[in-house]
């Protein structure tokens, strides 16, 4: 009799407390969106981030509250989006796809003028004076952007420059943030003009197309850049002069390209005499 009390007694709040959390369970219960679990399996599960959203999941709740559209995600393709627009209720917008393009072209052609024995980073080594190359607008060539890309969308080369991979690019970003000279760019892959960077010069965009682009970001004197790079703008003008167009001008010690005007003739790049302006491949 003496251990049945106590049995009974446990027995009794075990009943009250199951029935209270049951009733708990039921009334404070959070309702999730049935949408929520259908739109994060659709997306990629890289955790990026570079959509501005706690990864995948973060970008899913972002959706629904309406902050982010299915466009943000850099990752997922046409099809993924077109499929979570449609759960959304919401038409896609469509977008040129764009990839990263690095304004340098120095490399290993710049010499160093000090001995850099710091943390290998483009970051770091920027702190210092600005970087070890005699060039300070170029590529300091410690692969940071290759270290921050998700993808493995960049590769240093033995020229000792980023080199991009098309395929694998998927404009996420992150080499445009990570990059301390800000020589990385986001630039579409088809049509024609495409103004990518502000330049706050008589109010012209300027970027890049699917064919020609100025390989450089210096704007010391024409002098003291071919003094430490050998395919530097040195600002001869001799591409103001070739085009017919009146697309390209030297400002600021640098050919500025408006892409409004330009129909990518190649005329600038034949003239060019240390083979800064190129056309993309």
């Amino acid at each position: 009799m003496e251990i049945l009390i106590p049995i009974l007694t446990l027995g009794f709040l075990g009943a009250c407390f199951g029935v209270g959390l049951a009733i708990a369970s039921k009334r404070f219960a959070v309702q999730i969106d049935s949408r929520l679990e259908r739109i994060h399996g659709l997306l990629p599960g890289s955790n990026c981030g570079s959509c501005g959203g706690a990864g995948c999941f973060g970008f899913a709740e972002g959706l629904l509250s309406g902050k982010f559209s299915p466009d943000a995600c850099r990752v997922a393709n046409e099809q993924t989006k077109e499929q979570i627009a449609k759960i959304l209720g919401k038409s896609l917008e469509k977008r040129v796809k764009k990839i990263a393009a690095l304004y340098c072209n120095g490399g290993k052609k710049i010499k160093d003028r000090f001995i850099y024995k710091g943390i290998e980073d483009c970051v770091s080594a920027n702190l210092v004076l600005g970087g070890q190359k005699e060039c300070v607008w170029g590529c300091l060539g410690f692969g940071t952007c290759e270290k921050v890309c998700p993808f493995g969308a960049l590769k240093m080369s033995e020229d000792g420059l980023p080199v991009v991979d098309p395929k694998k690019c998927k404009a996420c970003n992150k080499c445009v943030i990570a990059c301390p000279k800000k020589l990385f760019a986001l630039v579409p892959v088809s049509g024609k003009v495409y103004p990518v960077r502000d330049y706050d010069v008589a109010n012209k965009m300027v970027g890049v197309s699917n064919g020609v682009y100025v390989a450089c970001s210096s704007h010391d004197s024409g002098k003291e850049t071919k003094a430490v790079c050998s395919v530097g703008c040195i600002a001869c003008k001799l591409c103001e002069k070739a085009c017919k167009f009146d697309a390209i001008h030297v400002i600021d010690n640098l050919a500025i390209i408006d892409y409004n005007k330009c129909t990518s003739c190649g005329e600038c790049v034949k003239v060019c005499p240390m083979k800064t302006i190129r056309i993309r491949e």
